[in-house]
């Protein structure tokens, strides 16, 4: 084993980095644009870790076990593990186990004085809450989350106390516990700016989180030089002039020209997130509705005594509701929005009530819901709607749940303009909706060539698609569904709706 390197790593010259690794915060976070090394820093920090654990009073070996978690296996295996291995090579450390879990084990034998350690290092893929199961029968000394705004918190939570049991007392215990978390900046509705920008979680057992400076900072045009400004570092991108910035991290690591080179081509959310290290909403793939403008869709809107409110509901363990009017004018103006996760339609069905009741109490109300929910539960034998009628609820399932339908029932009123203005517009304070319907619903994109890109038939369910299908349903009640039908065929045999005056099902 004499042949083994040391492991080389100098973050002297990243101070946000070096500040990272000498914090004992029970959780902290490290945020930055890609090629900052927050990875290369919490590899680092993990084998730190194991250096300083106290050896075992019974053998002398210092003991630790640690999970790496990232939000899918192919991520694991592609990004998180090559970074992995580049530190740890498996010709100078051994193999790995890469049946799952895939495990690695570090392994080092006592020597002169010093003591010998026993690291093993189990990567995980955790990616929806339900996966915390996982955990459960975990005994780790800590763990690492890798790119962890891509990871519910649940995941994190569910960490947070399967660490610190590992060694065991008979071993000395841990000398240290505690999670690691690195990330590209997520948007600035995520459980990390909360936690990090609003809350900031303090105590004993604190929580911490570090950022570092943007790889690029922008210049405002007077400041860029006439002659030649590329000669001179200065990059022309989203109609803004950028420059490396010199405070940026890990520079030193990185190709000549590094962030110059991210620069061309990329939107200008795609820059404040990735290059210049901003909580920005990054849109990733095809949106359902491209036909949504923001700018021109989002509005100051208050509610219009006398309209008929409509609620769209979809059901799940992620329930999530749309409250909106169609004006006398026809069009749509959403206005409110319930957003939850994790919850049953117990206690959902009591938020919704409390949310009318204070916010629209004095309006006729008509609820629309996912026609699943008409399906019988399968241990309480009772429907969805049934479920929100002990509360008083009167709910009815839409017409169709068909995927293109609900996406076209709100697509169509996008491309009205009434009276000047666009047939639907959503409030401000929808931000939920604004961020589903702006892009973070999508459709996965799963190939490129020949200069096309190919995407995924069906849409990328994820904690964006709730509200969109509940949107999807508030105007398929509310009248877009028999605007649609209006005039079509009565053959059942070849898909047609019928055209009538009253479609809805009410089960």
């Amino acid at each position: 084993m004499d042949d083994i390197p040391a492991l080389k790593m100098n973050f002297s010259q990243s101070p946000t980095i070096w500040k990272f690794l000498n914090d004992d915060s029970f959780v902290r976070g490290l945020m930055g644009p890609v090629g900052s090394g927050k990875s290369y820093a919490c590899c680092a920090e993990l084998f730190k870790r194991a250096v300083q654990q106290k050896p075992s009073p019974r053998d002398g070996i210092k003991r630790t076990r640690f999970a790496i978690v990232r939000n899918s296996y192919p991520m694991l295996k592609t990004t998180t593990l090559k970074t992995w291995l580049e530190l740890f090579p498996e010709d100078v450390w051994g193999p790995l186990h890469w049946s799952p879990p895939i495990t690695h084990h570090l392994r080092l034998p006592s020597r002169d004085n010093a003591a010998g350690i026993d690291c093993e290092v189990i990567f995980l893929a955790l990616d929806q809450p339900k996966d915390t199961r996982k955990l459960l029968s975990l005994e780790l000394s800590g763990a690492w989350v890798n790119e962890a705004r891509e990871l519910p918190k649940a995941v994190i939570d569910g960490l947070t106390h399967r660490v610190g049991r590992y060694p065991v007392k008979a071993d000395g215990g841990p000398t240290w516990r505690g999670v690691i978390m690195d990330t590209n900046p997520p948007d600035d509705d995520h459980y990390w700016y909360r936690l990090a920008e609003k809350e900031k979680p303090v105590g004993k057992f604190k929580w911490k989180f570090f950022k570092q400076p943007g790889g690029v900072v922008e210049v405002p045009t007077d400041k860029v030089p006439d002659d030649m400004p590329e000669a001179q570092g200065f990059v022309f991108s989203a109609n803004r002039w950028w420059k490396q910035n010199k405070k940026a991290e890990n520079i030193d690591n990185l190709p000549r020209g590094y962030y110059e080179q991210l620069l061309g081509g990329k939107n200008l959310d795609w820059i404040r997130c990735y290059a210049k290290g901003e909580y920005t909403f990054v849109q990733e793939g095809k949106p359902v509705w491209p036909e949504y403008d923001d700018g021109m869709m989002s509005a100051d809107l208050e509610p219009e005594p006398g309209v008929m409110l409509h609620i769209g509901l979809d059901f799940g363990l992620t329930p999530a509701a749309v409250f909106a009017q169609k004006m006398p004018s026809g069009a749509w103006h959403v206005l409110h929005e319930i957003v939850t996760f994790d919850m049953g339609l117990e206690r959902f069905a009591t938020i919704l009530k409390s949310e009318i009741q204070s916010r629209f109490p004095k309006y006729d109300i008509s609820i629309w819901g996912d026609p699943a929910g008409a399906q019988r539960d399968a241990i309480y034998e009772t429907t969805a709607f049934d479920h929100l009628k002990t509360h008083g609820l009167l709910s009815r399932p839409t017409a169709s749940n068909d995927f293109k339908v609900r996406r076209e029932a709100l697509a169509a009123p996008m491309g009205r303009l009434i009276a000047g203005k666009p047939g639907f517009l959503v409030s401000r304070k929808c931000v939920r909706v604004r961020k589903s319907l702006g892009g973070g619903y999508h459709f996965k994109r799963v190939a490129v060539g020949a200069g096309h890109e190919r995407f995924k038939d069906q849409p990328n369910k994820n904690e964006h698609s709730h509200i969109g299908d509940a949107a999807g349903y508030c105007l398929l009640g509310g009248g877009e569904h028999r605007r649609m039908t209006r005039g079509a065929t009565t053959n059942h045999k070849k898909g047609y709706y019928i055209a009538r005056q009253d479609f809805n099902v009410y089960g």
